[in-house]
């Protein structure tokens, strides 16, 4: 069997061709920024044969980003298209820069994706494809071998890019998207890479293999079956990659002997370097011209395939793998079943990477301590000092321990990509993540708060402990819950930790402590409201200050309950404060869910269907 399907495998099509007709193409109108002062793409139709793999080509800035993007409705927010893709059942992304979680180990890794995607097999079977796979793509040494980040050693980079592969894989995806997944690699990695692509498409009935690339050997060269060629955002040519040298060659344009074709044609196309004898644009009339015979003429189009031809045992086991949906199962949860694999995964990574939570717990100690050993006994006080230094304590308690909480806001965005390559593929809805990433805090704070109310209440010897910890503990939560909100939004984590920081900066001053609310200036009374350091602080002080009294002549102050009225919070119900502070929390995590779904959903280009235009070079 020929390893090229374009020579064996072509079909009839008559001067007219309806798109609908054909499986996997895109029509493309128009491909611009939102302002429309920037045409990306100009308008092309494309064709993706099944069982094929198809490259995307051409020189720096030709557009070949943006047309993946469109391919994959991924466009940035800045962007905007008039397109028709259909390419049917799922598909899966693989970004050019790996995604991963340093953590895993490649198997782990390869399971922790099954379950996510609730890929119902056996387990034997799901090993043994996981295995297969592995094999294929040269991984088996590395299965037991950890993934590895800045704090971990584990694989190198082109093993990252195939373990990348390998995870997008295990599902398969009927239209598998690669950006640049050779870049990096040394040549045989990425030509077995570019193999196991091939074997890929064709495994199964409907598939194919989209990708971006940019200089592909003379041997990855020949695994490629349907190129198109872009230069700045025209269509150069679209086919198959047999019939790309009789373009060229149709206008004198030849591939030099001991030259990549690859290099060649893109050389070609591309006239911001060196005077060529033919222009962009005159690249791309000269292809409409030669389109018109060549691409729906024909009798025997080279740009159209039909499914690879197999015979004997290998079309046998083709079609048990696309029958068999204990097999082939290109279907992901995208639901609430990924929130347990999301919880594991979070409590994997603190386990392996201590410092997560460890750095938190030894500040919040250390700081704990310094406070206890400068505040030693002072609940044992009655002096008019003591009334001054527990008002000041139970403020440093609520502004610095929550302050502090900013610190899980780099790690939240540090994974981003990494959700966003998730939920782009389909493994779960961005609130599932949400909900993961909520339940996850509630240990971290449980923590964080019993450590500092053990020290902080054992040394300065203060009133009723567990109301100091479910005080502490809703306060953290919420603080949390408002970094990872901030987290979603921010393009860097700085200036999430800037904002938040300015954020708790303003609720610090309009809490009560440093100004009462009657001393508010002018319209600024709904700040006190508004911060929920205010809830956390007075029911603090309503603790420590209801029952005592003071016997210092010199204190204006003679029970605690004139504190409390001073502060103008003697009226203050704590269970009613508490309950403000779980509801604050829960509405944060709903703004959260809102920003996700607008992230998601709304806030990225948009792409519009076409509603039947018709397309320059397409006889519809």
């Amino acid at each position: 069997m020929s390893d090229d399907p374009t020579e064996e495998n072509l079909v009839d099509v008559s001067a007219t061709f309806h798109p609908t007709a054909y499986d996997g193409y895109a029509l493309i109108d128009n491909v611009s920024t939102t302002n429309g002062k920037k045409k990306l793409l100009n308008e092309m139709n494309l064709l993706f044969p099944e069982g094929s793999v198809s490259a995307i080509l051409g020189p720096s800035g030709a557009g070949k980003s943006t047309l993946l993007n469109v391919l994959t409705d991924s466009l940035s927010s800045n962007s905007k298209a008039v397109a028709d893709i259909h390419l049917p059942g799922h598909s899966s992304f693989v970004p050019q820069d790996d995604q991963l979680h340093g953590f895993f180990t490649v198997k782990s890794y390869m399971h922790h994706y099954a379950k996510m995607a609730n890929l119902k097999l056996p387990r034997k079977e799901l090993d043994a494809k996981i295995d297969t796979l592995l094999k294929q793509l040269g991984l088996t040494e590395q299965k037991g071998t950890r993934v590895g980040d800045i704090f971990l050693k584990g694989l190198s980079g082109g093993q990252k890019r195939r373990l990348s592969v390998a995870l997008e894989a295990l599902t398969d995806p009927m239209n598998l998207f690669l950006d640049e997944p050779t870049s990096g690699l040394d040549a045989e990695s990425a030509l077995q890479l570019m193999e196991f692509l091939k074997s890929y498409a064709r495994a199964a009935s409907g598939r194919r293999v989209i990708l971006t690339i940019h200089q592909p050997s003379t041997f990855i060269w020949q695994l490629i079956d349907n190129v198109i060629l872009l230069a700045k955002g025209k269509l150069m040519y679209e086919g198959s990659r047999k019939s790309m040298e009789e373009f060229f060659a149709k206008y004198e344009h030849p591939t030099p002997h001991g030259w990549n074709p690859a290099d060649h044609y893109v050389t070609m196309v591309n006239d911001e370097f060196r005077d060529h004898a033919r222009s962009v644009n005159e690249w791309a009339q000269s292809y409409q011209d030669w389109q018109k015979n060549h691409h729906l003429g024909g009798p025997k189009s080279s740009a159209f395939f039909s499914p690879p031809k197999r015979s004997g045992k290998e079309r046998t086991t083709s079609m048990n793998a696309a029958t068999n949906k204990g097999t082939v199962d290109t279907k992901r949860s995208n639901s609430f079943m990924a929130v347990g694999p999301l919880l594991y995964r979070y409590f994997l990574n603190l386990w392996f990477n201590p410092g997560i939570l460890g750095t938190r717990i030894a500040m919040y100690s250390m700081l704990a301590l310094m406070v206890g050993g400068l505040f030693w006994e002072l609940g044992d006080r009655t002096d008019y000092e003591s009334i001054i230094s527990r008002t000041a304590v139970l403020f440093y308690c609520v502004a610095f321990f929550i302050f502090m909480s900013v610190a899980v806001l780099p790690f939240t965005v540090m994974e981003r990509g990494i959700v966003d390559k998730e939920v782009l593929n389909g493994y779960y809805h961005p609130i599932a993540y949400q909900v993961a990433q909520g339940l996850s805090t509630i240990p971290a704070a449980g923590v964080l708060a019993g450590l500092t109310s053990v020290i902080i209440v054992f040394m300065l010897k203060l009133n009723d402990g567990w109301w100091y910890f479910l005080n502490m503990f809703l306060a953290l939560c919420t603080a949390e819950a408002l970094a990872q909100m901030v987290s979603h939004v921010v393009p860097h984590f700085v200036i999430g930790m800037a904002g938040i920081a300015g954020l708790f900066g303003f609720f610090m001053l309009f809490m009560g402590f440093m100004v009462i609310p009657s001393d508010f200036p002018y319209g600024l009374g709904w700040t006190y409201d508004v911060a929920f350091h205010t809830y956390s602080w007075r029911s603090f002080m309503v603790t420590e200050f209801q029952n005592l009294t003071f016997d210092d002549p010199r204190s204006p102050f003679a029970t605690g309950h004139d504190v409390l009225k001073f502060y103008e919070i003697e009226d203050v119900n704590r269970w009613n404060d508490m309950i403000v502070l779980a509801c604050y929390a829960i509405a944060i995590h709903l703004i959260s869910f809102m920003v996700l779904v607008i992230r998601y959903s709304y806030f990225k280009g948009k792409i519009t269907p076409l509603n039947g235009k018709k397309h320059p070079g397409m006889q519809i």
